[in-house]
């Protein structure tokens, strides 16, 4: 009488590697689709953080906060809330990082930071959403190509957006507002304006 050798056969053992590795497949895009949405409501969450400290600093200035370039280190610029622009297209060279909204009164213990932005890469500034003053980009020197889509802007918008780069990393850069539809990369953006309210996006 023989008996059965204890443990799995090389089969067995297949066939069970071969089973998880088709449940990992059918849970991994749902798995990053749940980060993703757990990021788009954080972002959400801080835009609305950020628009009540806008609205505190404009009743006591009577006007919103300017902005400036920050520099990435590519040949990208990034428009930051507060400090001025020397010139279109230069970093502001004597901006030190102070933030209106933080300093000197704390209308915002600390600027959020956002969590489509690669933390491994530049400082701490470039980390935070991105802002841009319409007023105050149609008083400084811009191209003259440029000031009626900046004039569209504001009317889209209103005195300022106010925007989160989205999953894809990016933007604003589509027209597309994000939406879960568009999928775990969405080329979508997440944006707030005065005049629009969430998730709209204006490209010329």
């Amino acid at each position: 009488m023989s008996t059965r050798p204890s443990g799995f056969t090389l089969i067995e053992l297949l066939v069970v590697v071969a089973v998880i590795a088709i449940l990992a497949a059918l849970a991994l895009p749902n798995f990053l689709e749940a980060q993703t949405r757990a990021k788009v409501t954080r972002a959400r969450a801080d835009l609305r953080t950020i628009v009540t400290g806008l609205e505190m600093y404009r009743v006591d200035a009577n006007s919103y906060p300017t902005y400036h370039y920050a520099d990435t280190g590519s040949a990208a610029l990034e428009f930051h809330i507060g400090g001025s622009v020397p010139a279109w297209g230069q970093p502001d060279p004597a901006w030190n990082g102070r933030n209106p909204l933080t300093t000197p009164i704390a209308y915002l213990t600390t600027m959020p930071q956002d969590p489509f932005r690669g933390f491994g890469l530049g400082p701490a500034e470039i980390k935070e959403y991105l802002y841009v003053n319409w007023n105050y980009a149609l008083q400084v020197s811009i191209p003259a190509a440029l000031i009626p889509h900046f004039e569209k802007a504001r009317e889209e918008y209103g005195s300022y957006r106010l925007h989160s780069r989205g999953p894809d990393t990016e933007g604003p850069n589509t027209g597309t507002p994000y939406d879960p539809t568009n999928g775990t990369v969405s080329d979508g953006d997440i944006t707030y304006g005065p005049v629009c309210g969430y998730d709209h996006l204006y490209i010329p």
